[in-house]
């Protein structure tokens, strides 16, 4: 049978017709529903990330609480690594600060089991975020009325309580929750042309209604109440509206009041009633005072170095965001100078910190003179500094600035008497060439830094793309340092020590060669810094003692036992767990008198704690073996530290004996050195002697021992060996 509209009943056709209207008009009411709820929740996300609330919903039934990413956010972590179901138990074990629990679980009983339709805000609390910073919340809870589930928020506080608790330590005034002063209402009547106060109104000012009467026109209210100095207010104002203005109560005292105005007008405009308030704001507005102050007090303290006066990296952060705004926009360019203080760590650690900030401070303020208001100078941390200067991108010019600034950080400072001569290195990025981020910049000027101080201190160096390629090197070598350590890539060289007055051999140094499969033998001064940053020095280190203590077996099995072996240890070393143990495993393996193993220590880098170094010293020492300052000269030499040092040898550093065939003040020093440390028992070693005429003046000035080109360079064992047989 075919079918045919024509044949179907005209209230089918209506009924069909009215089902599809109704289909298409569920539809987009459907979609119109999803598209309010994803704003919703879009304005949801907003608005707790910008109050800092947490949402979360409690189930009766299993007794779980309901957590998303949106109340994770306030606890520094997510629904990924917590799961959106908890217990309250796990609740306060995860996150409530111990000392808070009692009080939180003693709220989460009663949320529990009350079963009324109800609105709490429970006790606030602390909690402690996965980042370990203590929070304070406010916990708000509110059911369904059928206590099958419970919604709340908990909303971060920490910010207001710690405002409130400033107010109320500065202040003994109203606390942040604004109790407010009593209020005065008054009405003015315009048939009478007066105004009409109460016993309210009049307390205020320190009077009654019987006193003063109950009405009074506008000109008797600032005759007898208005501060004289604000009674032009009244003819500058509209008085329908708010306004502040100052009072004299009849007990003398001046307050500040606010003045809250109301009008009703009829469909034509007219007014026929105006009525207010008075307020007294004195408190409110002392409070607001106090609280400026405050604010900018901590602003200057978030802002400005508290040793030097300088901004912090708090305000640099600031400062630069703005400036890297204009550069990406292509209106700004300026240069970056990242300044570090070289070997400042000596002077603390010899002298105390009280002469290194007085170094600090001067530097600080002999950087400061360099640059103008525009520019920003900031101590970066400990003896690090940053500049930056907008508006300059020269090369030129820039390296002009950086050579003033080398020139007068190197200049003599005077600290309670002692004289100090320092330096900086100087590292420079260019913006926005070199970086539109402060990420970026701060980056490339560190490594322009590290470059200069690598490059023998001293000196400012630009940032440059090949320092990424010494980055990468340097990676590379870091695996290859580690592939070293693995397969045993390492040997020993031995340079004599000579007596000067018998010209006999007195001991070896050992000295450490990498032979690299990829760059042959490479040198101690590439590898060791390396080594010390990536916490390999300590294998290495431990090597090295080992294979020196062989060699002693070695000298005493061939009846050389009188002859020692000194070894140079990292400062890393001497200040590791287990140091001292690893020396004497390493002196009872190889069944050698301790006196045959001597340690050297460096002048430059005798450890992080001067206190902790004479310590491990002294253990070193009680052990037998001998001790040595190596490179004395080389850095911040001094008489405080010298005397504290449990060392029986002292070492020239090769610097000054380079320069015996010159005239002036560092070749007259050696003999003094040789003295003082004659003066202290010490023996004295000159290294790098390389000429008779060195070797003749250091006889002359009755140095001990000698060790050089002059005699030999640094020998495998065999070779050493040879020099002890018979010519």
């Amino acid at each position: 049978m075919e079918f045919r509209w024509e044949n179907t009943p005209i209230f089918l056709v209506c009924l069909l017709g009215i089902l599809g209207v109704g289909l298409l008009i569920h539809y987009y009411i459907k979609r119109k529903l999803q598209s309010v709820s994803q704003n919703s929740q879009a304005l949801l996300a907003m608005a707790a990330e910008l109050t800092q609330m947490a949402p979360w919903r409690y189930y009766q039934e299993t007794g779980l609480f309901e957590f998303d990413d949106m109340f994770y956010a306030v606890y520094a972590t997510n629904t990924q690594a917590e799961g959106a179901f908890m217990t309250p138990q796990d609740y306060v074990r995860r996150f409530v600060h111990p000392d808070d629990a009692a009080v939180v679980n003693a709220n989460m009983d009663k949320m529990a089991n009350n079963g009324e339709n109800f609105y709490v805000q429970m006790l606030d609390h602390r909690i402690i975020r996965r980042d370990g910073e203590v929070r304070t919340i406010s916990v708000h809870i509110k059911n369904d009325g059928k206590m099958k589930k419970c919604y709340g928020v908990n909303q971060d506080i920490t910010e207001r309580k710690a405002m409130e608790a400033a107010l109320q330590n500065s202040r003994d005034i109203l606390s942040l929750a604004a109790e407010l002063a009593k209020l005065g209402p008054w009405e003015y009547h315009q048939d009478k042309g007066q105004f009409e106060f109460g016993e309210e109104f009049y307390a205020i000012f320190g009077t009654t209604v019987e006193e003063e009467g109950r009405f009074k026109t506008l000109e008797e209210y600032i005759r007898d109440f208005v501060h004289p100095e604000d009674r032009g207010i009244f003819a500058s104002t509209d008085l329908h509206k708010n306004y502040l203005h100052r009072i004299i109560r009849r007990d003398g005292e001046v307050r500040i009041v606010a003045v809250q105005a109301n009008i009703v007008s009829d469909a034509t405009g007219k007014i026929v009633q105006w009525y207010g308030a008075t307020q007294d704001v004195t408190e409110h507005k002392q409070a607001e005072a106090a609280l400026s102050k405050q604010t900018e007090q901590i602003r200057h303290i978030a802002y400005t170095d508290e040793l030097t006066g300088l901004s912090t990296r708090t305000h640099m952060s600031e400062w630069f965001g703005d400036e890297m705004e204009k550069a990406r926009g292509g209106t700004a360019a300026g240069c970056v100078l990242f300044i570090d203080m070289d070997d400042l760590k000596t002077v603390n650690d010899t002298l105390g910190h009280t002469f290194g900030d007085a170094i600090i401070r001067e530097a600080a303020g002999r950087i400061k003179r360099l640059f103008s208001q525009q520019d920003f100078v900031g101590r970066f941390g400990g003896d690090e500094f940053l500049v930056i200067v907008p508006g300059n991108s020269d090369r030129q010019e820039i390296a002009a600035v950086a050579d003033r600034i080398i020139y007068e950080l190197r200049q003599e400072i005077t600290v309670m008497e002692e004289v100090f001569r320092l330096s900086a290195s100087v590292g420079i990025a260019v913006y926005p060439e070199d970086g539109t981020t402060i990420e970026e910049l701060l980056k490339n000027v560190d490594n322009a830094m590290y470059f200069a101080k690598n490059s023998g201190k001293n000196c400012w160096k630009f940032y440059d793309i090949q320092m990424q390629q010494v980055a990468y090197e340097k990676m590379i070598m870091t695996k290859n340092l580690h592939r070293a350590v693995e397969n045993s890539e390492f040997e020993l060289h031995y340079q004599p020590q000579i007596d000067i007055a018998g010209g006999k051999i007195v001991g070896f140094e050992a000295l450490i060669r990498w032979r690299s499969p990829e760059d042959g033998l490479v040198s101690p001064d590439r590898f060791i810094p390396l080594a010390e940053q990536t916490g390999m020095i300590k294998p290495i280190g431990n090597w090295v003692l080992q294979e020196a203590c062989r060699f002693a077996r070695c000298l005493a099995d061939n009846g050389w036992g009188s002859l020692y072996v000194a070894v140079n240890v990292s400062p890393h070393q001497l200040c590791a767990d287990q140091f001292i143990d690893s020396v004497r495993t390493a002196l009872e393996e190889a069944g050698i008198a301790p006196g045959q193993i001597e340690i050297e220590i460096t002048e430059n880098a005798l450890i992080a704690s001067l206190k902790e170094a004479i310590s491990q010293l002294e253990m070193l020492k009680s052990l037998g073996v001998r001790l040595a300052l190596d490179d004395f000269g080389s850095g911040y030499s001094s008489l405080t530290y010298l005397q504290q040092l449990p060392v029986q040898t002292l070492k020239i550093d090769k610097s000054f004996i380079a320069r015996i065939g010159e005239s002036g003040t560092p070749k007259s020093i050696i003999g003094t050195i040789v003295e003082m440390a004659h003066h202290m028992n010490m023996t004295v070693v000159a290294e790098g002697v390389e000429t008779d005429e060195q070797l003749a003046y250091l006889a002359k000035n009755r140095c001990d021992f000698v060790q050089g080109y002059l005699f030999s360079r640094p020998v495998p064992e065999a070779d050493a060996l040879r020099f002890l047989l018979p010519s």
